[in-house]
Formats: structure tokens, C-alpha cells, sequence
């Protein structure tokens, strides 16, 4: 008994050594249970951005093939666009057209009005 009498001292220093051991070994315990919640959640982490780089990747690609497509089709639509006419060609047509087609005078005979009007519906007719 006087062992233990004398001893407190390094009783309570033993105690509170082991109660402090006792601590900080179950602060480990969590510790260790945190850093694998922490690796899962970076796992996933990493897998969600695999997946939007992929999706970015496809977007870039769907992207790229859209424009192809909008440029093969506008070369399409250039390529159906009406040419103008060459205007001095169709000038000398329209000039030789009616240049024969002579205008009758005003006390002319029936035969060369009607003439006159048949020739002016066919030329207006081609």
C-alpha cells in the first residue's frame, strides 16, 4: 500500500500518458477514415471529369462536323444561285428582235397591221 501511496505521482503521469495514447489512437482512426472517404470522393471526382472531357470532345467533334456540313451546303446553294444575264447579248437580241418588225403607218392597209401584230405576239411569244 505504500507502494501505491508513494507512487501516485507516476500513477497519474501513467494514466495521463495512456489517456493521451488512447486519444490520439482514436484520432488516427479517424483520420485514416477520413482520408479514404477523401480518396472515394476523389475517385469520383476523376471519373466525372473523364466524362466531361469526353463530352467536351464530342461537342468539339459534332462541331467541326457541323460545319462541314453548313459549307458543303453552301457551296451547294452558291453553286444554284441564278447567273445574270449578259446584258449586251440580250441587248442585241431584243434589238434584232424588233428592228424587223416594221411599224405600220397610220392610213396602212388591214394586211400589214395584222401582219405587224402577228409578228410583234410571235417575237413577244420566243
Amino acid at each position: 500500500m505504500n507502494f501505491l501511496i508513494a507512487n501516485k505521482l507516476w500513477l497519474i503521469v501513467i494514466g495521463a500518458l495512456a489517456g493521451v495514447m488512447l486519444g490520439l489512437g482514436v484520432e488516427i482512426w479517424k483520420l485514416k477514415d477520413d482520408i479514404k472517404e477523401a480518396k472515394a470522393g476523389l475517385d469520383q471526382a476523376q471519373k466525372e471529369l473523364a466524362i466531361k472531357e469526353a463530352a467536351i470532345q464530342v461537342s468539339a467533334a459534332n462541331l467541326s462536323e457541323c460545319n462541314t456540313r453548313i459549307d458543303f451546303q453552301n457551296e451547294k446553294i452558291k453553286a444554284l444561285t441564278v447567273k445574270p444575264p449578259d446584258v449586251v447579248a440580250t441587248q442585241e437580241r431584243v434589238v434584232t428582235k424588233f428592228k424587223k418588225i416594221e411599224v405600220p403607218v397610220k392610213d396602212a392597209q388591214c394586211e400589214k397591221k395584222l401582219k405587224f401584230y402577228e409578228e410583234l405576239i410571235n417575237e413577244a411569244g420566243k
